[in-house]
């Protein structure tokens, strides 16, 4: 990820304003795992672990780390890194929320707008919240009789009253070629007995299928481990929004479980995502593609998947 130099000045700045949204400028002490992700970005992203706390243990104006950090580039990135700060811990404080707004407005980054990119901070958040439940619906939901189980689903969606045109769409998959992405995707779903978007029983479509095809298309599965590729995967092959993507993958739930984590499949999910020759993550318009042989997407987009 770039860019990969930062000088001792900028670093100060990125990780004192990191320190104060997560302190609530000092009024409050770092839990474990934020001084964990403290730590992170001062030796992995940053690359100064020559740093002291002292130095880094101050609570700069938001001013003050915009005129620390003058350059694009650097500005843009520091921008992203303090807007996943408020997540790496939940329940989520919006006065975290707060300081970190103001630290990125500050930088005159408009990351492609201010609104949009909250938009996409809580969707990207969404996912993976909706990956964790999903893995937990058989504890969540024990029962064996239907309508309690459908009872307690349209608990959990709130208000979604699905969408019947959608649903036939996605149920027409199932007729697609064997081997095709549409009959992948179906049969993805299938295998978990999950509702197919336009479900009132399940989420939105935006919030889950483009998710779910790099699933389908990079064949990976649904443990931790899994969720953390496809988190990789994002993260390269994301135009807009990677360091955010990248950072809220581990922020709870995943990091905070530890379970089956592999660091190397990690990264080489996200180089597979930085080689591919197209998007899959921003605004990939995916039905067009969905009765195309897989074999034939993977090798035209330059995906091979991972043994």
């Amino acid at each position: 990820m770039t860019p990969v130099s930062w000088t001792s000045e900028q670093s100060i700045a990125v990780l004192g304003a990191l320190r104060s949204i997560l302190t609530l400028n000092g009024t409050a002490a770092c839990s474990d795992a934020e001084g964990q992700l403290l730590e992170g970005v001062r030796q992995v992203i940053l690359r100064h672990p020559e740093l002291t706390d002292a130095q880094t243990s101050q609570f700069p104006q938001p001013a003050d780390v915009a005129a620390a950090i003058t350059d694009h580039e650097h500005r843009r990135r520091a921008g992203e890194l303090l807007a996943v700060a408020p997540y790496a811990t939940r329940p989520f404080d919006n006065t975290k929320l707060h300081i970190s707004d103001r630290f990125v407005e500050a930088l005159g980054e408009d990351m492609h707008e201010m609104e949009s990119f909250n938009g996409a901070r809580e969707k990207h958040c969404r996912h993976l919240e909706y990956c964790t439940l999903r893995r937990m619906l058989a504890d969540v939901l024990p029962s064996d009789d239907k309508a309690a189980v459908e009872k307690e689903l349209q608990k959990l969606v709130g208000d979604a009253e699905g969408n019947p045109e959608e649903l036939a769409r996605y149920q027409a998959l199932e007729k697609l070629p064997e081997g095709s992405l549409g009959r992948g995707f179906w049969k993805f779903y299938r295998q978990f007995n999950w509702p197919l978007p336009g479900d009132p029983r399940w989420i939105s479509e935006d919030l889950t299928v483009r998710h779910d095809l790099v699933h389908v298309l990079c064949d990976y599965d649904i443990t931790v481990n899994g969720e953390f590729m496809v988190a990789g995967f994002t993260t390269g092959n994301s135009q807009r929004f990677p360091w955010m993507i990248a950072m809220l993958g581990f922020t709870p739930p995943y990091v905070s479980t530890g379970e089956s984590f592999q660091p190397a499949d990690f990264l080489a999910a996200y180089q597979q995502g930085l080689n591919a020759k197209a998007s899959f993550v921003d605004d990939w318009d995916f039905w067009p593609k969905m009765s195309e042989s897989l074999s034939d997407l993977r090798q035209r987009y330059g995906i091979e998947v991972l043994t």
